[in-house]
């Protein structure tokens, strides 16, 4: 008879101890089936470009020609965020432009190719994306002025390491610097002659 109480008791032991279990409910936590996902690598900025200087002279006192070249940065929306007087230099924001500023053409050089030194995913040809410039502006003889102009340009891209979108650094193919120039040329037109003669 010993034996058959001995069994009796642990399996009402057996069964008090589920009964507790199961009234705890949430208290116990359940392993997921899926392991949590993993902290993303530490962020690290695309590598810095400067792209090349693009010279251009104008028969405009430099005054005149910085007047009007801020004129056509506000106009396109790109804030002034330094000046240097002194060096004549303008250094503006980034503002977003579309496929159709400059005639949906390439603005840009080709990029490198992805890997894992350059983990971002691209559009080889840029006809959209954000842009600013840097500038200097230099007094020559006969009240003309030389301007060095290059742009900022930024492409988004895909951060395959970081698994997300973000804005990569371009190198200019000097589109973009000639379209400002000949926009700035046209500013500077002086207005038609009027010789005071009515028919």
């Amino acid at each position: 008879m010993v034996p058959e109480r001995i069994g009796r008791s642990r399996c009402l032991v057996a069964s008090a101890m589920m009964v507790v279990i199961m009234s705890a409910g949430p208290s116990f936590a359940v392993p997921d089936s899926k392991p949590a996902p993993g902290p993303k690598p530490a962020s690290v900025p695309p590598p810095s470009v400067s792209s090349p200087w693009q010279t251009w002279r104008f028969s405009a006192p430099p005054e005149r020609v910085k007047a009007e070249l801020l004129a056509l940065f506000k106009e396109d929306g790109l804030p002034l965020e330094s000046e240097d007087a002194a060096a004549g230099s303008l250094h503006t924001g980034r503002a977003e432009f579309d496929k159709d500023k400059f005639g949906q053409q390439d603005v840009s050089i080709p990029p490198p190719r992805a890997s894992e030194k350059y983990p971002y995913y691209q559009l080889i040809a840029m006809t959209s994306g954000r842009l600013g410039f840097e500038c200097k502006l230099s007094p020559l003889p006969e009240s003309q002025t030389r301007i060095d102009l290059r742009a900022r340009l930024e492409i988004r891209a895909y951060d395959r390491n970081r698994r997300e979108w973000v804005w990569v650094p371009r190198y200019s193919n000097g589109l973009v610097e000639r379209t400002y120039f000949n926009r700035l040329t046209l500013r500077l037109v002086p207005p038609p002659q009027t010789t005071g003669l009515s028919r």
